[in-house]
């Protein structure tokens, strides 16, 4: 069963069911009105008739016919006395008069036991009302009254009232049920929309946008879904530039090594020095491949690993390390490295993912310099924050590369940097492992004066926190 026809069936199950109440309950209500009404008025007039009798001194023909000729008034209804044998000592009937006959009602002899009664029924096309009470005389039950009414009118109202009911259920069900399959039909149809632009998108398409108009919930369901396919989009794209750029990367090398070794090869009786010189550059090659499989397999791993265990890291031990792995490339260009580190600079971290912060920042610094230029390194905390400020005085970045600077494979100026040996992965390992440990990066940059990148990470919580409080 689809979900229209659920949706239909719902509504039109609710609307019937308040419908068929609507429908009941107001005849019940008039219905169990005019019950109440004619009870209350034959039980009266009942026992108004049984007290005046009650005043002769016996119930018989003669003188109950004398009492209710001086009353005269019955108010429409059947009117029987009977006496003590359940004989009819008086009947108001003219077509079938039971005077002198003995009745044997279960109403009259439920008074004959001192008890009023009062019976109502409603049958198809009238309304039968029966009420008896005793006549005592002397404290001894010596008659009974008994009244009976047939109302047609009343009970052709009562029909009327349920016809024109039901005959409006019947159009408001009509109605109902048209306007349920409209709106299960436009409900359907917005869903499987929906659905079709799931489906493309799965194929492939990550282009297509569900065009659902509206503010309610699937409108909303469907704005999200195009802001994921946007997000695919852009994931997409960057995986497709990704691929390209790795095997553009790759490719340069590779072309290298193989043009060295052809003329290798396919040179006869090539100088040794020459050789060697050829052997080196393939050398160099190889070594520039994997600096390039190093650095895409940190992009990968900064991308995938998310379970890393974090511990603190003293960023000044690591800041350390990296300024003297790097001391040696710097001086070829006579680049002074100056660090100003405080301690007790801890971070929750991996320290791998420190490590890789540090290098590939003040590596950048050095390589994108200038001749006798220097690198500045601050670390300090402020606010429970550890701030590290990377400050060099190179050739700067221009402003409309700033905000691309991070991406993968983007480069500013693409000779500069293949003759630096760079990739354009190392600011994007940055940024994703940054990201990682819950901090905030900085760039700030002005052509011919430098660039100063500053970083922000929330102090550890962890170890040195607790042994304070062991303190």
């Amino acid at each position: 069963m689809g979900i229209q026809l659920k949706v239909a069936l719902s509504y039109i199950a609710i609307i019937v069911a308040m419908l068929i109440l609507l429908n009941i309950y107001p005849v019940l209500v008039s219905q169990n009105f005019i019950f109440r009404s004619k009870q209350d008025t034959m039980q009266d007039k009942a026992t108004q008739y049984s007290r005046l009798l009650s005043t002769l001194d016996a119930v018989d023909r003669a003188s109950v016919e004398k009492m209710m000729n001086i009353l005269d008034d019955r108010g429409g209804y059947r009117v029987i006395i009977t006496d003590d044998n359940l004989v009819a000592v008086y009947d108001n009937s003219y077509t079938e008069n039971v005077t002198n006959k003995l009745i044997l009602l279960q109403e009259i002899r439920v008074a004959m036991e001192g008890n009023d009664v009062f019976i109502v029924s409603h049958a198809e096309d009238r309304i039968i009302s029966r009420a008896a009470s005793p006549i005592t005389i002397e404290g001894r039950v010596s008659g009974t009254v008994y009244l009976y009414e047939s109302d047609m009118e009343l009970a052709a109202l009562l029909s009327d009232i349920q016809k024109n009911l039901s005959t409006i259920a019947f159009f408001i069900s009509i109605g109902v049920i048209a306007l349920s399959l409209i709106l299960s039909r436009f409900m359907m149809r917005r869903i499987s929309s929906l659905l079709s632009s799931i489906r493309k998108v799965r194929e492939g398409d990550y282009t297509h946008k569900a065009k659902i108009k509206g503010r309610d919930e699937i409108a909303e369901i469907a704005s999200e879904f195009n802001a994921l396919t946007d997000r695919f989009e852009r994931v997409e794209n960057v995986r497709r530039q990704f691929v390209s750029d790795a095997s553009h990367e790759l490719k340069t090398p590779l072309a290298s090594i193989k043009i060295l070794a052809d003329s290798i090869t396919q040179t006869e009786n090539m100088p040794p020095e020459l050789v060697r010189e050829f052997v080196e550059d393939i050398g160099e090659e190889i070594n520039r491949l994997t600096r390039l499989a190093e650095k895409l397999l940190s992009v990968t791993r900064l991308d995938s690993d998310t379970s890393s265990e974090l511990r603190p890291v003293d960023v000044k031990e690591v800041v350390m390390r990296c300024t003297q792995m790097l001391r040696r490339l710097a001086s070829i260009e006579e680049i002074d490295i100056v660090p100003e580190l405080s301690d007790d600079c801890l971070i929750d971290a991996n320290e791998d993912d420190v490590y890789q912060i540090v290098f590939n920042l003040i590596e950048n610094a050095v390589k994108y310099n200038v001749r006798g230029g220097r690198v500045h390194v601050f670390l300090f905390e402020k606010e429970e924050m550890v701030n590290l400020i990377v400050d060099d005085t190179g050739v700067g970045i221009p402003k409309a590369d700033l905000e691309r600077i991070y991406e993968r494979f983007y480069r500013v100026d693409k000779a500069r940097s293949r003759e630096a040996g760079g990739s354009g992965l190392g600011l994007a390992i940055v940024r994703n492992a940054v990201i990682r440990l819950n901090g905030t990066i900085e760039t700030e940059s002005e052509q011919g004066k430098g660039t100063r990148i500053m970083l922000k990470f929330p102090i550890s919580g962890g170890l040195i926190r607790d042994a304070g409080r062991l303190e």
